[in-house]
């Protein structure tokens, strides 16, 4: 099963729910961040975009700092007052992902690459693993050699703007994804008869007893239980 920390909430809404869940006033959370009960307000009603001392406010409330500073940057870059952003969070606004190769051109080779993952549709960008494959993709050069690798036709909009939709991406099994990188995580089908299923997301870590990852579109955390994950597979490459 699927679950989503903050479906669809922005930081403001977020912050709120946090707090509410922690029992906690307004005051309460002020005093332990070291703001007034006004700023506590002014944030969880929308200005979000800088907050001076986010990171003992996301670890007040539960928050990981990588989501938090994201949805601050989303609010700034909506609001357009990026300049008020800090120095640790301003990156985030234009940041493109180092650890993958993205091409616009061509790439030649010999076509021996399955394309797995069967599109279902829907807001969180489901597919079907069944073990069909769907068609053929050239092999990057990153991948010679590399058994089992594959690739995946992007669908949807969850990842979007890392992302988009029609983009094709190609996955190395054996690497052991770090903080940031991209994946596509496969799980157990919740019920007998059902098709295993994954998703394309950010990888943050494992905790004891879950996998935890990042949606792009909207922002929000996603958890899914450790004995739930078949594989967490590192992308190495994609084409637009």
């Amino acid at each position: 099963m699927i679950d989503i920390s903050a479906p669809d909430l922005g930081l403001g809404a977020l912050i709120r729910q946090r707090r509410k869940a922690q029992k906690m006033s307004q005051v309460d959370l002020g005093e332990k961040v070291g703001v007034n009960q006004n700023t506590v307000s002014q944030w969880e009603n929308g200005d979000v975009s800088s907050i001076r001392n986010w990171e003992s406010v996301a670890d007040v409330l539960g928050i990981d700092r990588l989501l938090f500073a994201r949805l601050m940057a989303a609010s700034a870059v909506e609001s357009g007052k990026t300049e008020r952003l800090s120095s640790a969070v301003k990156p985030l606004v234009t940041r493109a992902t180092p650890q993958i190769a993205v091409s616009n051109e061509h790439i030649s080779g010999a076509r021996d690459v399955p394309v797995r993952g069967r599109a279902v549709g829907g807001d969180d960008g489901k597919y079907e693993f069944n073990g069909e494959v769907l068609g053929w993709e050239v092999r990057p050069p990153m991948l010679a050699g590399v058994s089992e690798a594959y690739s995946v036709y992007v669908d949807g909009e969850s990842m979007f703007p890392r992302y988009k939709s029609g983009e094709t991406i190609w996955l190395h099994p054996h690497v052991k994804p770090r903080r940031g990188d991209d994946v596509v995580v496969q799980l157990h089908p919740d019920e007998d008869g059902q098709e295993p299923y994954g998703y394309i997301k950010e990888f943050v870590g494992w905790q004891p007893s879950r996998l935890v990852l990042l949606q792009y579109n909207p922002y929000r955390e996603v958890y899914f239980d450790r004995d739930q994950v078949v594989s967490v597979h590192k992308v190495v490459f994609s084409q637009r």
